[in-house]
């Protein structure tokens, strides 16, 4: 089962690097796209669970421009970057294979390298908080007392966010029309 798991991530990893590298007016380069068809030689002897509607990455994917701004887009992109290094360290750790083993590395790199240059920011840490606000324990009578306690700093936190997001459109809308107004005179 780790296996069919590990070659679906694959697929995907296989699927997000020459998609997203194309979307972008890049393409993976000549050594990559050997070293993953390589892996894929080696580790998906049946596709038939790459094709069960239930992608990975894809389905996030899809949705990333749609729903998601520009800085949102990165955070999430980093954070898969990240998955598909875990997965890949994982893999690594598990192949008996030494050549498996540095195709592996050889991507994990390039993924590396992707991540750094395209992708930069604070996702571990925000990741981090994300991971301590995901195991609160809703039913916990102390949680739920401090919660309501520090509701009101809260919520005038996250209204001066949204005032400063609401400024920031304004402010572009401003010089938008100052600019479409000074092509005209």
């Amino acid at each position: 089962m780790i296996a069919q798991n590990m070659m679906a991530f694959f697929w995907g990893v296989c699927l997000l690097t020459s998609g997203w590298m194309t979307y972008g007016e890049a393409s993976v380069p000549e050594n990559l796209d050997k070293s993953i068809d390589e892996l894929k030689a080696y580790y998906i002897k049946d596709n038939h669970e790459l094709h069960n509607a239930h992608p990975v990455f894809l389905r996030v994917l899809k949705d990333l421009k749609m729903n998601l701004e520009e800085p949102e887009q990165n955070l999430l992109m980093s954070i898969i970057m990240d998955t598909y290094s875990r997965i890949f360290t994982r893999m690594e750790t598990d192949s008996l294979d030494e050549a498996t083993k540095e195709r592996l590395a050889h991507v994990q790199e390039h993924l590396k390298k992707l991540k750094e240059n395209y992708f930069p920011g604070k996702s571990a840490e925000l990741k981090t908080y994300a991971e301590t606000l995901w195991v609160i324990k809703e039913d916990d009578p102390v949680v739920q007392r401090k919660a309501l306690f520090e509701l009101k700093r809260v919520y005038r936190e996250a209204t001066q966010l949204r005032n400063l997001k609401n400024k920031e459109r304004r402010r572009r809308q401003a010089k938008i029309t100052k600019s479409k107004s000074l092509n005209r005179s």
